[in-house]
């Protein structure tokens, strides 16, 4: 009965194409994950900021937030994080 409402929940939650598993474990929005590839694939903020239609402000706050899930304080050991961690973003 539990695999059957992981599985319920799973579906309601449906993640796009192209986003990161690992990303969905760490209860990212859609848009978080989108920036976080785009950051890991090397884009500038404003750049993303133009990509995804937004603000550079609204960028800036979807960055901090994913900084806050991953438990990191500087954009050095964010970039690293990614680098280390979430390399496999730039494969895809």
């Amino acid at each position: 009965k539990m695999i059957l409402i992981l599985h319920k929940r799973a579906l309601r939650h449906s993640v796009p194409s192209g986003i990161c598993h690992y990303c969905t474990t760490r209860h990212f929005s859609v848009t978080e994950r989108h920036l976080l590839k785009l950051i890991a694939s090397g884009y500038h903020l404003s750049e993303t900021a133009a990509l995804l239609s937004l603000s550079e402000e609204q960028t800036k706050s979807l960055r901090r937030s994913i900084m806050r899930k991953l438990h990191v304080k500087t954009e050095q050991q964010f970039l690293k994080y990614i680098r280390v961690n979430l390399h496999f973003l730039l494969s895809k």
